[in-house]
């Protein structure tokens, strides 16, 4: 009988043990999940007065809907399918917005963007103040917590405070619209301050961030100094003396951001890339890195959320500009200054990118070289070909020996010998046509379907090629459709222009695309194309960008 007992028992506890480790690795998959590295990016952009339809008496008069200003629901549709056109291609997770009248207006933008299949479930408004315009968020990640924060000033907005939940990690951001220049600094210290006091109310490792449209340059000690207007507060700023972005007269750097015991200073990530663009503000010629994004100590730690190193940039595709200026929201010059239902925003949004992985620097945390003439650090060397198989966004890839086989502005196209060419979009300027370099690729993108890199921090010159006809494509009755095709450079192509095609060779047709509507032929005429390059704009096309790039034969 005892042993029929302790039989029992074994196999009972024997039978508990197995269903132990099946229900254990049930489980298991689904921690893995819970702690799986993730990279999201966030979004900070001034839209430049978006308004809804009612009137609350608060509105600019320009904005009182239905009146000779021509403030209508058609504008507003066109004006928030705009905004979201950009926030679409933008491929955010969180988007920080500034100069968003009220909930209708932002609720609006929202719809706008699942019409495109981008879906934000999450949305804050800094609303309870009857500001004319106010700060407002769109997430992918949970609010847990919103906070509005008064400023010392009636006319003043609040500054809004989340706090977003990222797979069980805190992250805390605060949106602001600071004071503009048209008022002098002591305006824009009494936001600083306040927000001061509620950056001393955090613990030293809680992840926070601050962005949004400062109204200040990221250098503003230097720039505003000798303005008698601005500077009314004997050199003092708000956004680097009272948010101490600087240390003993210069800007505080990735170095002190590290070695700091207490979360005292704050670093600008407008100092992740080159001199010539920083900026997101472009007004009568004066360039203004006005929007800003601001980072804190606890970013730079192995827990909770943490900044991917050199990922932060502005975003600055060709079609948020008109004539070489940014293309802002446009009404007519003349009359009452009606809404021509044309534009975007006086801003440019920018972003960086962030993780719940563990801080590493890349290139050693070193600032880029101005001049860009430095060695290469250690990255994954690839090939060209190698990038249309990566994923797109930051990375740290070496690429050797590439041939600069066409330059247009500050955009350039590089090659490599018996290799694949690939799109450099506003990084060409340090690049000479015809020579051969080492770089380093820092981001990737795809812009409507276009493979282009985004973003260097290194680069090398190798030696100057003497002959770049083994470079381009010779082959003028080809597929210039093919994928493989893209961004190469066709030596010489012929054929018939019709309605925004060429057509050539053997029952072949491709798009052409004008950079100058000046340049466009009439339809029927035979043209010779020389030196143009393929692009992709969701489906290929050959673009013309100079004068001599097109003839009649």
């Amino acid at each position: 009988m005892k042993r029929t007992i302790l039989a029992c028992i074994s196999f009972t506890i024997l039978f508990l043990l197995i269903l132990l480790c099946y229900i254990s690795l049930l489980i298991l998959p689904c921690c893995i999940s819970l702690i799986e590295a993730k990279t999201f990016k966030v979004v900070s952009y001034n839209v430049q007065t978006l308004f809804d339809l009612t009137k609350d008496g608060t509105e600019f008069n320009e904005y009182i809907p239905n009146t000779t200003y021509g403030w209508t629901q058609k504008m507003l549709d066109i004006k928030a399918g705009n905004i979201a056109e950009v926030i679409n291609d933008l491929k955010a997770d969180v988007v920080m917005l500034q100069e968003v009248e009220s909930k209708k207006s932002l609720l609006l933008l929202r719809n706008k963007l699942k019409n495109l299949q981008v879906n934000y479930p999450y949305f804050a408004i800094a609303d309870s103040k009857a500001t004319t315009m106010k700060c407002a968020v769109l997430s992918k990640f949970p609010i847990v917590e919103k906070k509005e924060i008064p400023v010392d000033n009636e006319f003043a907005r609040d500054i809004l405070k989340i706090t977003l939940d990222i797979d069980g990690n805190f992250f805390i951001l605060f949106n602001n619209h600071w004071k503009s220049k048209r008022s002098p600094e002591s305006h824009r210290i009494a936001y600083a301050k306040t927000l001061k006091r509620e950056i001393d109310k955090l613990k030293y490792k809680d992840d926070f961030i601050l962005v949004g449209d400062f109204n200040s340059n990221y250098n503003e000690y230097d720039t505003f100094k000798n303005n008698n207007k601005l500077n009314d507060t004997a050199g003092i700023t708000g956004i680097n003396h009272i948010l101490q972005t600087i240390k003993n007269f210069q800007m505080v750097n990735e170095q002190i951001m590290t070695t700091q015991v207490a979360n005292e200073y704050l670093y600008n990530l407008w100092l992740e890339i080159y001199k010539n663009r920083r900026w997101s503000h472009n007004l009568f010629g004066k360039k203004n890195s006005l929007d800003n994004i601001i980072i804190s100590n606890a970013l730079y730690d192995d827990k909770g959320i943490s900044y991917i190193d050199n990922s932060f940039d502005k975003f600055d595709p060709d079609y948020l500009f008109k004539e070489n200026k940014v293309y802002r929201w446009q009404r007519a010059r003349k009359g009452h200054g009606k809404h021509l239902g044309k534009g975007y925003s006086d801003h440019l949004p920018i972003f960086a990118n962030f993780s719940n992985k563990p801080f590493h620097f890349q290139n050693n945390g070193s600032l880029p070289d101005e001049n860009m003439n430095v060695t290469l650090q250690k990255s994954k060397k690839m090939t060209i070909s190698d990038l249309y198989a990566s994923k797109i966004g930051p990375v740290n890839y070496s690429l050797e020996k590439c041939a600069v086989i066409y330059k247009y502005k500050n955009n350039a196209i590089i090659k490599q010998k018996n290799g694949r060419a690939i799109f450099l979009y506003k990084i060409g300027s340090n690049l000479e046509y015809g020579k051969v370099y080492n770089l380093r690729v820092k981001i990737l993108d795809d812009y409507h379907g276009l493979r282009q890199i985004i973003k260097i921090n290194a680069l090398k010159k190798v030696s100057q090629t003497t002959n770049l006809v083994f470079y381009l494509r010779n082959d003028p009755a080809a597929d210039f459709s093919e994928p493989d095709l893209q961004n190469e450079i066709v030596s010489e192509i012929e054929g018939i222009y019709n309605r925004g095609y060429l057509y050539y060779g053997h029952n072949l047709k491709i798009k052409l695309y004008f950079k100058d509507k000046k340049l466009k032929p009439e339809n029927g005429l035979l043209i010779v194309l020389k030196k143009v390059r393929i692009g992709y704009y969701k489906y290929p096309e050959l673009v013309i960008e100079k004068s001599e790039q097109i003839s009649l034969r």
